[in-house]
Formats: structure tokens, C-alpha cells, sequence
């Protein structure tokens, strides 16, 4: 069915009757055409009708439900077309299209009556950025004009006015007809009278998506000025933001990737909106987010304290590359027995401090003593871990971030895909931006349920462009990263020691150190050697120096640098990479293997010296051949670290350290070697403050060390003075 406006000076519509393509709506035949086919076929586009005038019957007797006053059109034996009064046309226009298209008939209305927002009335706006200002501001008020629009044309009050005495729902107005609404009038009438100021923040939201209002009139057209136009694109994620230099007193190069970041996290903290940067791993969200707090400081807008909540597993990583990048943001750890306890010692101990760092579980347990601070911003690392709303990290990340008197800025990290999972996107942008998405039940009835139980795509689109603005994510496969990196990326991964490996640890030195003091001559170097290796044995797990044989219980929970090898490969895991993981104790390697298949549900096959050879190029060809193979491959440091070829790995994990790079490097190698199109990144557990952190340290001053004596191996080790080798295994407490 067509519907044709009444033709000049009558007031009569045209409703005209014919086929249409329902694949292509566009392929149209007149009802005149279906009669002259007869019984015979009629070609629609490329589509044969058989019997057409049969199909065209029976459409018309559907409509006849849906649309009662077709039945005066249908008395003739081969109806063309009928004419419609005023309230007819109305009616078929308002309510019985929908009726019509239900029942698989298919409706064509004049443009400006053709349904949805446009149909309504609105605001055409035109608006641009004040001249004279040099930066700008989200609550500044926008030079702008605006007109009233119905249909895509254009209307003043008076006209308004005028169309409305006719009293019919459907009017002629230049050259368009138009539906009016009985509110239409008084909408119009109350937004000239209050007639508002526009501001930047209004521009913004009103560009976000289609069918936004203003004082509940919807906005038919924007047009922007250049200078808000480059905001807007900025903002929206058309155009980058101009990227930032590395700033002053920030010790270290950022990768041009990192300056765009920079320029990101700088231009929505103008907007006072949150951001959250979701780069892949091993892109350098730390670097980016102390070089966005130096830049702060750099520019005399670091006032107040900010405050950093991170998984434990991951403080001394902040406390490093802190110390490493901005030596001049002050830093202070929230964490053990002797952090502050009351609103009056935490004050003391924040006054001069820039970042404090605490953890996911202090931020419960301590949430009134922080929630007393007024935080200049609030940032979360790992940001996942806020994903269940219903938990009470997750609301304790969300509480903390509303801002207490003055503005308190907001940024989350994470290396996991966000944007495609409808029910973990809420609590995250609650704690970002928490008008965008709304309260949780509308969230609940809008986005979640379409888009999980019924696959909307439309809701789908719509949930990005809302969430788009204020996620920055870069694959380290995007062309305009993958130029800006080196093809191996070496990560150090620092991390703590839980309570049981401390007291292990100490335990093991004072009770080794006296038995090697008493020791005679020949025998010391064997127990020195044996002693270090115990202490790398702590610090991977004590289960390993406890000679267990199998994982209970809270396996993870007893060693530091297990979590947080949990928490990568989670990461890892969920974007499909795959990856090697060495280690130089066999023992460790079948824990691991046990806890890793446990955690993960998958296998995990681990090739170390008792493999045999028949085995061992099975677990060889299964990774490196087998598109569903698996994404782990442990490997021990001796059988596995040379004369092989794993190119399917993207990272490389060093579980525990070798006193020799070299044999490190050759076991890197495995997977960044000829035929590797990936990025590999390598990362290397370091545990503070122990043994590990003393190895590291000689490893990267080697320069200062003869060649041949670090290329030698441990036995160099054996022949320390004794002050010297107590100095290596003692544990700072850093």
C-alpha cells in the first residue's frame, strides 16, 4: 500500500495497491501491471511471480483486518486504488502501519509522515565554540541558534500556531505534509519561553546518538562550527586527540602509540569524563598513566592526592615503575600491618604525597578510612575485577569514585576486551561515567537482555556508541602500533612474596648461613649453590621447597608470583594468544601443570627431561600444527630452551631466573625466531626485595662484571666471601 498526498486544492488521499519485493523493498509493481500479467508470471526485478494477481488478492484481504476502510476500495473485481479522508489517512498513518507490517504488509508513506523521531517535533541547532576563547571548558555556554522542525522542514511558533487552529492531525506546510501532535504546541511554547543556554557538555551528549533531546524536544540536526566540529570528532573518536609529548620530569621515551594515549587521557580529563584505557598487553598502560599524573604535575594541576587500587600482585610493579618513570610523583603503599589506621594518621601520611597504591581487599576492609580523603582521582588497575557489580570489590570501586566536594577524575585499566560483553560494560562505566548507561534495571531492560538473550544487533550498535568515547583500545596487531614497537617486547613482572614464602625465606637464610659459616672449606660450595637454589624454590611457591607433590587447597593464594602469572594468562587466555612458559625446576614445572589444567580447564603439556622423544614431538606439533591445540606449553629451561621451533607463542614467560641471559635468551628464542608474524613479548618474574631482584640487578650490570665470569654459570657463586653472599640472600624489605 502507497499513500499519496491529496493532489492541489483537494483534501482527498491516494492509496494505491501493488506488490513489493519483501527481500528488496525497492522492487515495486503497480496493482494496473499485477491485473495485465493475469493468471500468467510477473517479473519483479529478478524475482518470477507466478500468479501474481492471486498474491495481490490475497495481501489485500490481510490488510482488510488491519485497515477497515480498505473494504470500500476492494468492491471492484481488479482495485487499482482508493481515495482516503483526512481522518482515514491519519489513522493509517499513526496506528495501522504497524498493524499493516505485522501482518506482512508492507506500508509506504510520504517522506515527512514516514514514522520514526524525524516525524516528530524538533530542533534543528546550529552552534559553535565563543570566539575570543583560546581553550574550552564542559560547562561553557556555546554561541548557537536553533529552529523549531517537524518532517525535516522547518516551523516558527506562529506558524505553528497557525497549522494547529485547523484542528487536523495531518497539515500541509511548505509543500510537505506534516503530523501534529496535541502537544506540540505547548512543548514549543514552554522551550521559547524558558529558551535555554547550550552548553559544551550538552553538545556533547546530544552528538552521541541519534534520538537525544533538549528540554524534551528530540534533535533533528546539529551543525557544529569547525572549531566544536574538531572537538566533537575528538571527542567522539573520529579524529585522535592530538598527542602529547612526554612530559616534564618523566624519566624515559613514550612510543607514539603512548603519546596519543597521553593526548586521550588528557583531553577527557578536560571534559571531567572518565576514561578507560583497555590496551593489549604489553602496550604500557602504566608508563602511559603515570606519564598522564607527570603531566598533571608538570602543569600545577596535581593538587591533592590521587588514589591507585591494583590487585596485591601488583603494587611493587607500580612501586618500580613509579620510582623508574616519575621519580618526582611521590608515592606512598597503603598495604601491611603498619599502614595508617585512623582518618588522622592518613592525613599525616599523605601530606606531600601524589599516588597512593592499596589493593582490591584494603579498599573494602579500609573503605570508610578512604572514602574520608578527598581524592583528586581514583584509578583502577585490573579493572576486570570491578566487572560483577553485585560484589562488594565492585561496589567499593564505584562508591569510592563519586567525587565527595570538588571534581575527582576517573580512570580504569585493562588489557581484556570490554566492549563486546553487554553485563561487565555497566559496572564499569557505573565507575567511569555512571549518567551514561544509567542505573543498572534500566541497563538491565535496554541493553543486557537484548543483546545477550536476542542477539539485537541494533542495541549492540547503539551500547558502543554510547560506551565508545571513553574506551581506548590498540591491538598490538593494529597497523598504526605494530610500526611503533620492536619485535620483542621485554616485560619485567615484580612481585611481592606472600606471608608463608617471608617466613620460609628468612627462615632458610638464618638456618643456611650457620650451617655454611661451620661448614668445612670443600663443602661450602655445594651448600651455597644449594641454598640459592632453595630460595628460588620459595620464591615460585613453597610448596616447591616443601617438597609437596600435589596442589590443595588455595594453591594460588600461597605465592605472589603465581597470582599474578594467573591474572596474565587470563588476560592472554581470553585474546586468544598462546605462550611458553619456562622454568628450570622440573617439580615446579608438574605443579604447575596440575594447578594451570585445574584453573583453566584445558591441557597444558609440559616437555621437560623425562619426555620422551616420541611424546615430546607429539606436545611439539599439537602446539605449533594444531590450529585447536593447546594456548600453554610449560617447558623445563634445560629440555626445552634450545633446537626448537614454537613460532605459534606471542609471549614467552620466565617464570624463574637463570644467572645466565644467555641461556634466557636462547630459550626466548624458541618462539622469536624466523616465521614469527607476531610480536613477542617476554615477561620476566622478578621477586622484590629477594634473591631474584639480586640476580636481576647483576644481570643488567654485567658491563661491570667480567664477561666470562657471568657466562660461567653459578659456580662463580660458590666462592663468595661470606659477607658478600649475605648480602645476596638476605630479604630487603622493599
Amino acid at each position: 500500500l502507497e499513500l499519496k498526498v491529496p493532489p492541489e486544492g483537494s483534501e482527498l488521499w491516494q492509496l494505491q495497491f501493488g506488490l513489493q519485493a519483501e527481500a528488496d523493498p525497492s522492487l515495486q509493481k503497480p496493482a494496473a501491471a499485477v491485473w495485465a500479467a493475469g493468471a500468467g508470471n510477473l517479473q519483479l526485478g529478478e524475482i518470477l511471480v507466478p500468479e501474481p494477481a492471486e498474491l495481490l488478492l490475497e495481501g489485500l484481504g490481510r490488510a482488510l483486518v488491519a485497515f477497515e476502510p480498505l473494504a470500500r476500495g476492494l468492491e471492484e473485481a481488479t482495485p487499482e486504488q482508493m481515495q482516503l479522508a483526512p481522518a482515514e489517512a491519519f489513522v493509517l498513518v499513526r496506528t495501522a502501519t504497524s498493524r499493516l507490517r505485522d501482518v506482512g504488509v508492507g506500508v509506504v508513506l510520504p517522506p515527512s509522515l514516514s514514522g520514526g523521531l524525524a516525524s516528530r517535533l524538533g530542533l534543528a541547532i546550529t552552534a559553535e565554540l565563543p570566539t575570543g576563547t583560546k581553550g574550552f571548558s564542559l560547562g561553557e555556554s556555546l554561541d548557537w541558534q536553533w529552529e523549531l522542525m517537524i518532517g525535516g522542514v522547518t516551523i516558527s511558533l506562529k506558524e505553528l500556531e497557525r497549522l494547529q487552529a485547523k484542528r487536523s492531525p495531518l497539515v500541509q506546510h511548505k509543500g510537505a505534509w506534516l503530523e501534529l501532535r496535541p502537544g506540540d504546541l505547548r512543548n514549543a511554547e514552554k522551550f521559547c519561553a524558558i529558551n535555554p543556554a547550550l552548553s559544551l557538555n550538552d553538545a556533547l551528549r546530544l552528538t552521541a546518538t541519534e534520538g537525544e533531546s533538549l528540554q524534551r524536544l528530540p534533535v533533528h540536526q546539529f551543525q557544529a562550527g569547525p572549531r566544536l566540529q574538531a572537538v566533537l570528532e575528538q571527542y567522539h573518536q573520529q579524529k585522535a586527540p592530538d598527542p602529547l609529548p612526554a612530559p616534564e620530569g618523566f624519566n624515559g621515551q613514550l612510543r607514539p602509540y603512548q603519546e596519543r594515549g597521553l593526548g586521550w587521557l588528557a583531553f577527557l580529563h578536560r571534559f571531567n569524563q572518565g576514561a578507560c584505557l583497555a590496551d593489549d598487553m604489553g602496550l604500557g598502560k602504566t608508563i602511559q598513566l603515570l606519564a598522564f599524573l607527570q603531566h598533571l604535575k608538570a602543569e600545577k594541576e596535581l593538587r591533592r592526592p590521587v588514589l591507585l587500587v591494583a590487585p596485591t600482585s601488583v603494587l611493587t610493579n607500580w612501586l618500580r615503575e613509579a620510582a623508574q618513570f616519575t621519580p618526582k610523583i611521590k608515592v606512598l603503599e597503603h598495604y601491611g600491618p603498619k599502614r595508617a589506621a585512623s582518618e588522622a594518621a592518613l592525613a599525616k601520611s599523605l601530606k606531600g604525597v601524589d599516588l597512593m597504591l592499596t589493593s582490591y581487599g584494603l579498599l573494602q576492609r579500609d573503605g570508610n578510612l578512604l572514602e574520608s580523603v578527598d581524592w583528586q582521582g581514583v584509578v583502577i588497575d585490573e579493572a576486570q575485577a570491578i566487572k560483577n557489580s553485585a560484589s562488594k570489590q565492585s561496589q567499593a570501586a564505584r562508591q569510592i569514585a563519586r567525587p565527595l566536594r570538588q571534581g575527582r577524575f576517573r580512570i580504569a585499566l585493562t588489557g581484556t576486551p570490554v566492549e563486546n560483553r553487554a553485563s561487565e560494560l555497566w559496572p564499569l562505566m557505573d565507575y567511569l561515567n555512571p549518567l551514561v548507561l544509567g542505573e543498572e534495571d534500566f541497563f538491565r531492560q535496554r541493553y543486557k537482555l537484548p543483546i545477550e538473550r536476542y542477539g539485537d544487533s541494533s542495541s549492540l550498535k547503539d551500547l558502543k556508541a554510547r560506551v565508545g568515547p571513553f574506551i581506548l583500545r590498540r591491538l598490538k596487531t593494529d597497523k598504526s602500533i605494530i610500526s611503533d614497537l620492536p619485535e620483542k617486547l621485554e616485560l619485567n613482572e615484580w612481585v611481592g612474596l606472600s606471608q608463608e614464602q617471608k617466613q620460609l625465606y628468612t627462615k632458610t637464610v638464618a638456618a643456611s648461613l650457620e650451617a655454611i659459616q661451620r661448614a668445612p672449606l670443600g663443602k661450602k660450595h655445594g651448600q651455597v649453590l644449594a641454598l640459592l637454589t632453595r630460595l628460588k624454590q620459595i620464591c615460585n611457591h613453597p610448596a616447591l621447597a616443601l617438597k609437596e607433590e600435589s596442589i590443595s587447597d588455595g594453591f594460588a593464594s600461597r605465592s605472589a608470583k603465581l597470582q599474578r602469572l594467573d591474572e596474565l594468562l587470563e588476560e592472554l587466555l581470553e585474546a586468544g594468544d598462546r605462550a611458553l612458559l619456562f622454568t628450570q625446576f622440573a617439580e615446579w614445572g608438574h605443579l604447575l601443570q596440575a594447578h594451570l589444567q585445574q584453573r583453566w580447564h584445558q591441557e597444558v603439556p609440559f616437555l621437560h627431561g623425562g619426555s620422551s622423544k616420541n611424546d615430546r614431538q607429539a606436545m611439539l606439533d599439537r602446539f605449533q600444527l594444531d590450529p585447536r591445540g593447546p594456548q600453554l606449553f610449560l617447558l623445563s629451561l634445560k629440555a626445552g630452551g634450545v633446537g626448537l621451533n614454537l613460532t605459534r607463542a606471542s609471549h614467552v614467560f620466565h617464570i624463574d631466573r637463570w644467572w645466565n641471559p644467555a641461556v634466557e635468551n636462547q630459550a626466548t628464542d624458541r618462539a622469536y625466531r624466523i616465521g614469527q608474524i607476531n610480536k613477542v613479548l617476554v615477561h620476566k618474574f622478578i621477586t622484590s626485595g629477594s634473591i631474584e631482584e639480586k640476580i636481576d640487578r647483576m644481570i643488567r650490570e654485567k658491563a661491570k662484571l667480567a664477561a666470562d665470569i657471568i657466562g660461567s654459570g653459578e659456580e662463580w657463586l660458590g666462592g663468595l666471601e661470606f659477607s658478600q653472599l649475605a648480602d645476596l640472600v638476605a630479604l630487603e624489605d622493599n
